[in-house]
């Protein structure tokens, strides 16, 4: 950049900020932006590209990195709405990190490795390893060899966070003994086996890359250039560079990103939020805002953006005092913030609040979002019990949920009535959740052969139970497995399901069952809870055993899945950040529910925080009527002051 700080570029459509001008000339080598939700990061850094263009830099000497398709393509558009021409936008290269990393490894290994995309297609890849570590260590270790896909989709994510967080190779990690790296690790011996021999099998032992999943390019190459400085001098060199959503960082794709910096000796300007930063699952950390920039360039230039375009004043000033930062709003209009109050000792009455929350919905999206799943199962009945239609963000009805169907497998097997369970796949979906539940160790082969014939004869379904917890390694599961079975069988049919299903939860052990089955704890906890959700709204709903099935059949008809077209949509949190709704409704802000113990408090606070700014007109928030029971964000959001400055703070310019 010049050392002129006049802006020489003048967008289209917009009148840029003070904040915006003074991102858009800076003159220091390395900036980050500390932007608030909202505060239009894209925008910006699409001012920072148009004016280093404006300045004279050639469009193939600059680099725009994203982490998702949806951000590309919104960047691509901000700098043709501010005025960048079309022919020019097309010569800057605009990516994801891992679209690049994949672009950059094609070019130094002179071929195409097959990218794999999806989960339903790394599966077969994931229980080849599997059947690996059975192979070369079960009569060495005992293990837990799951071929579920529950089971699968937890190893996959496993793996990609270790990836991201570069967990197997620290210091002294080859050097250490395997107990030592399964406790530095946290992970189980099984997952741990599992990961090596799933990368033995991509190829990333030997570097014959046979396939890349989603993140795999970002962490190869990273590991080809970290100690390898010849091979780093073959990246491609940029005067400019800029990054989106900088929260979203993790170790290997902030590797990636400073080697590109120094390659180059690049201007670099990247915007990011520290209070979204909630995909810790993924490797993302605070710390690379925080403090890893300034580590790796301490002279970098820190610049704020206050101002929200999304929400009006209310809510700008609440969530600003709530996370302790300035926080303004560039609008005329308002976002009030609502409070509406439940007793809490009242199972039913957080979800009867949400009914007559809708009743005043405003005109446009409405969303209901949760902290996780297993609060769905009140919300969805009572939408379904009073005829409300919704739809679904990136998330499954809990009448699809794994440990619900596990419990209608078992009524539907007691009751001889798998035939109420009208679609074929369905069935082979609950008979996969109680081998899972059982904890029956299944290969690949037998798993899709016994789901294919119970999906075709659903009579099929008791006896194949049945015969393979008697070959069971774990009998003491299987025999209480067969005994709940029996225990519901003898049951009448106008015997209370809530009851029953009960008394199956404690037989079972359920909780403890699937501390062992899900690797992450968290995602163990949401289980449990859903398991006592679904069996209290069971007891609530008067449900017989004999009409139980009918009973979720139609309630399952009346889900429809999203695409995000419906007028009131469910989503949980995690799933919609980038997203925003003319009204937003959080349930549940109640003491344990929202922010939940053994949580990080910082995550969960932030998590509140990308909840409550996703909203543009109004936000509602329910909570309980005693304050003792409240959640601890109700009182630090400081609703009756936020009220007062809005009504008497100017909207910013």
């Amino acid at each position: 950049m010049s050392i002129d700080n006049t802006p020489q570029f003048a967008p289209k459509r917009i009148t840029p900020t003070a904040e915006q001008i003074a991102i858009q000339t800076a003159q220091k080598k390395v900036v980050l932006i500390d932007a608030n939700a909202g505060a239009a990061k894209t925008t910006t850094l699409a001012l920072r590209l148009a004016e280093a263009l404006h300045r004279g830099r050639p469009p193939e000497r600059m680099l725009a990195l994203v982490f998702t398709e949806a951000a590309r393509v919104a960047l691509r558009q901000r700098l043709l709405e501010v005025g960048v021409p079309l022919g020019v936008v097309k010569r800057l290269t605009i990516d994801t990190f891992d679209a690049f990393a994949a672009h950059v490894l094609r070019q130094m290994e002179g071929m195409q490795v097959a990218s794999i995309r999806s989960n339903e297609e790394l599966r077969p890849m994931a229980w080849e390893a599997l059947e690996v570590v059975s192979e070369k260590y079960a009569h060495r270790y005992p293990l837990e060899i799951n071929t579920t896909n529950a089971a699968i989709a937890e190893f996959l994510k496993l793996q990609l966070r270790t990836k991201a967080r570069l967990d197997f190779h620290g210091p002294d990690f080859e050097t250490n003994s395997l107990e030592d790296n399964l406790e530095l690790l946290g992970m189980s011996r099984t997952h741990y086996l599992w990961l090596r021999e799933y990368e033995g099998l991509r190829g990333a032992d030997t570097g014959d890359i046979q396939f890349r999943a989603p993140f795999d390019a970002t962490y190869d190459l990273v590991r080809m250039l970290s100690d390898d400085e010849p091979l780093r001098n073959q990246l491609p060199q940029y005067q400019i560079i800029v990054a989106d959503e900088l929260h979203d960082l993790n170790e290997a794709s902030f590797r990636l990103l400073t080697m590109l910096i120094r390659r180059g000796n690049a201007f670099f300007c990247g915007a990011g939020d520290k209070d979204q930063v909630i995909y810790t699952w993924s490797g993302a950390d605070h710390r690379f805002l925080r403090q890893r920039f300034e580590q790796e360039f301490p002279a970098l230039q820190r610049l704020p953006l206050t101002a929200s375009y999304r929400y009006g004043p209310q809510l700008a000033q609440a969530v600003g005092v709530l996370k302790n930062k300035p926080s303004v709003s560039a609008l005329t209009r308002g976002t009030p913030v609502e409070l509406l109050h439940y007793d809490h000792t009242q199972p039913q009455a957080c979800s009867a609040q949400l009914i007559a929350a809708l009743e005043h919905a405003h005109a446009g999206t409405t969303a209901i979002l949760l902290r996780d799943r297993d609060q769905a199962i009140r919300v969805e009945t009572a939408l379904f019990q009073n005829g409300i239609a919704y739809g679904l963000v990136d998330m499954h009805s809990y009448l699809l949920a794994q440990e619900v169907l596990m419990l209608r497998g078992m009524v539907a097997i007691a009751r001889k009535d798998l035939h109420a369970i009208q679609s074929g796949p369905r069935r082979g979906e609950i008979l996969e959740a109680l081998v899972a539940f059982a904890e029956i160790p299944f290969t690949r082969s037998e798993l899709q052969q016994a789901k294919a014939d119970v999906a075709n004869y659903p009579d099929l379904l008791e006896g194949f139970l049945t015969n393979q917890l008697g070959k069971s390694v774990n009998q003491d599961k299987a025999g209480l497995t067969l005994a709940a079975v029996a225990y519901l069988r003898a049951l009448p049919p106008d015997a209370p399901a809530g009851a029953a299903l009960q008394h199956v939860f404690e037989m079972l052990q359920l909780e403890q069952t699937a501390r062992r089955i899900y690797v992450d704890p968290a995602q163990a906890r949401v289980v449990a809870r859903a398991l006592h959700g679904f069996i209290a709204v069971c007891t609530e709903a008067g449900v017989a055993l004999g009409g139980f099935a009918g009973w979720l059949g139609e309630m399952e008809e009346a889900v429809t899945v999203s695409t995000g077209k419906a007028k009131l949509v469910i989503a949980c949190i995690d799933q919609i950040k980038g997203l925003e709704y003319n009204h937003v409704i959080l349930p549940y802000l109640a003491l344990d529910e929202f922010p939940r113990s053994k949580s990080d408090p910082l995550e969960e606070e932030n998590r509140f925080y990308v909840a409550a700014t996703r909203a543009r007109d109004r936000l509602t928030i329910l909570t309980p009527e005693n304050p003792a029971f409240r959640s601890r964000y109700i009182a630090a959001l400081q609703l009756p002051k936020a009220r007062e400055k809005s009504s008497i703070v100017a909207p910013a310019a």
